[in-house]
């Protein structure tokens, strides 16, 4: 067998946080951000997209790579906003089972895990049949941000 991909033509979009709420008593963040170029379309055949968020010191966004602990989350258009404000449902967890699983971290883990961090590095992604994963530049969520929503 033989396949082939093709390379993204887009350059690497330039996100920027504007704020993170929990959504009700619920697991669940909505990460809202703008980014400078429509980072949503148009693709061709498209299998997901998503914004990955590195908890610990791991900045590994490769695909395939496994972060142990991070925030993740679909992608979609920010209602509310502009045609380039988006916002991410995501939700904290930890690989478990070798990486076969997943668990929710409790907003005290997360407190803990963030206690002498500044910031949480993210990036937006995106894939389709036959053509590589697109990867935004880096974002950078204040933690800050993130303990405040912890608490609502």
């Amino acid at each position: 067998m033989a396949g082939c991909t093709f390379k993204q033509a887009k350059p690497p979009a330039n996100l920027q946080f504007s704020k993170i709420e929990r959504v009700g008593n619920t697991p669940l963040y909505d990460l809202h951000f703008s980014s400078d170029i429509d980072i949503l379309g148009p693709y061709k055949s498209l299998i997901g997209v998503g914004l990955l968020c590195a908890l610990e010191n791991d900045d590994d966004f490769s695909e395939g790579h496994q972060m142990k602990r991070f925030m993740r989350g679909g992608v979609s258009d920010d209602s509310s906003g502009s045609h380039l404000d988006f916002v991410s449902q995501v939700v904290f967890s930890e690989s478990v089972a070798n990486g076969n699983s997943e668990r929710n971290l409790t907003p005290a883990e997360i407190k803990k895990l963030l206690g002498n961090k500044k910031q949480v590095t993210c990036k937006f992604f995106a894939s389709a049949t036959m053509i590589d994963t697109y990867f935004s530049n880096v974002m950078y969520v204040p933690v800050e941000s993130i303990i405040h929503a912890l608490g609502q």
